[in-house]
């Protein structure tokens, strides 16, 4: 089938055609690394780990750019209420976010790209703007986006400019000569970090950072950019008017995609409601690979309530899947040649690869795809109770394998590590049937407690006992 993606630009699924045959560029945006990362940030990440990886199963080659927002203005917050170097503070919290991926398996980016490290790009970007008579400089020597020069403003969002007036999201700025207007580049004030340039000494804005990365790496016009819903006012719409003004090119980006939110009980989550969850604390009480199924069991697009009562579904619908996984993999290593439930189970393997890539064909349809998976291990665990034999479980195996290259979820059954406990139980289940049958009840019931201590328990079936996770 041919990939479908939903594109915030248009408003419609469309059939996904890079620009450059079968190259993919792919920027989304990344963290500000002044706190801790949160589910949020999380929720989005999984989801763009995910179509990268899909991506690239489907034989496409893709050059996955994330930003990293290492100077902003609430680095510049932490640093005065804290009193520490701004270093210290964004090498803290992106060490930590580095883990968390790491832990949840998102690995699919081939370069951060920090914004101190583009100051060169960012400063011809923002002479470009001044040269065609989209910026101007202020007073201070500050250096503004002058809004009422660009006039597709709201195509991505449908808001206009209008909108972005001072309140809650926008300072009131003596500086600018509308009120609307962003800043480019911002005048160093005391104590403050700052660069050189042609304005004098100061940082970038927010929004300059982004395009001037992706343009130094893709030029001016790319295949996918992603990020968070709330991004797309006006941060995408700044990334559009800034790029499409410099450059002349448009569309700036063919394919917009945008995650829904994660909420909490209902609401945003925010620090201020008491309801935030950083990823650390979260990956406390959920496993990783149970963490990002939760967030994956929903279409990308879908807001997710993160709840104790939803996370422990989640939790309680993943071990079916992971238990199902373990049970073939049992199979696999039993070396039965063939058993009555074959033919149902290469059936169902069959059906499930075709329902997981349709669904992965329809927008990434992560929520599809998973069920497609829980009715292969159901149809497996019905086969298992009938006998199986090594082929058909193999097949299935290969199958939920290719699966997870693309979801990465399911417990690793690969690597020298999990060979070697998978082959201990299997030994250690041994001696306990061994003990059975010489009836040393007393030496065969202290292995199965102390296997349940560990999380292991043991079931007897027609072709004998399998241990699972519990």
């Amino acid at each position: 089938m041919v990939l479908r993606i939903y594109n915030t630009l248009t408003r419609r699924k469309e059939d996904f055609v890079p620009l450059h045959g079968n190259r993919v560029s792919m920027f989304v945006c990344g963290i500000t690394p002044q706190d801790s990362a949160h589910v949020g940030h999380a929720k989005t990440y999984v989801a763009f780990d995910v179509v990268a990886r899909y991506l690239r199963h489907k034989g496409y080659a893709v050059f996955y750019l994330q930003n990293v927002t290492d100077m902003e203005d609430r680095i510049i917050e932490k640093m005065e209420k804290t009193g520490r170097d701004w270093k210290d503070i964004v090498s803290q919290y992106w060490a930590e976010f580095q883990e968390g991926m790491a832990a949840l398996r998102c690995d699919s980016v081939n370069l951060y790209a920090r914004a101190t490290d583009y100051i060169p790009e960012i400063v011809a970007q923002i002479r470009g703007l001044l040269a065609k008579g989209y910026a101007y400089v202020a007073p201070d020597g500050s250096v503004y986006y002058d809004t009422t020069k660009y006039t597709d403003w709201g195509k991505l969002s449908g808001q206009k400019i209008e909108k972005l007036l001072p309140g809650a999201r926008v300072t009131p700025d003596p500086n600018k000569r509308t009120p609307a207007d962003f800043a480019l580049w911002k005048a160093q004030k005391p104590g403050e970090p700052a660069w050189d340039s042609p304005w004098g000494k100061g940082r970038p804005g927010w929004h300059i950072e982004d395009t001037a990365i992706s343009i130094h790496h893709f030029g001016p016009q790319y295949d996918l950019h992603g990020s968070a819903v709330e991004h797309v006012f006006p941060h995408h719409e700044a990334e559009i008017a800034q790029a499409e003004a410099f450059t002349g090119v448009t569309p700036f980006v063919k394919v917009w995609m945008h995650t829904g939110m994660l909420m909490v009980g209902g609401e945003e989550m925010h620090k201020s409601l008491g309801n935030f969850w950083a990823l650390k604390d979260a990956l406390k009480v959920a496993a990783p690979e149970e963490l990002r199924f939760f967030l994956l069991n929903a279409h990308y697009r879908s807001p997710i309530d993160y709840t104790a009562s939803g996370l422990d579904e989640a939790r309680a619908a993943y071990r079916r899947l992971r238990d199902g996984v373990e049970s073939l993999r049992a199979a696999a290593r039993a070396g039965k040649e063939s058993g009555p439930g074959d033919a149902g189970l290469r059936k169902a393997t069959d059906d499930a690869n075709r329902d997981f890539f349709a669904a992965m064909d329809d927008d990434m349809n992560t929520r599809e795809a998973i069920a497609g998976m829980f009715a292969l291990v159901a149809a497996a665990n019905r086969a298992l109770d009938a006998g199986v034999g090594r082929g058909a479980a193999e097949h299935a195996l290969v199958a939920l394998g290719t699966f997870d290259e693309i979801l990465a979820f399911l417990p690793r059954g690969g690597g020298e590590t999990g060979r070697l406990l998978t082959g201990l139980l299997d030994f250690i289940v041994q001696l306990r049937e061994d003990a059975r049958k010489r009836k040393d009840f007393a030496v065969s019931d202290a292995i199965r407690t102390n296997l349940s201590a560990i999380g292991v328990v043991l079931e007897d079936t027609k072709d004998g006992v399998r241990w699972k996770r519990r």
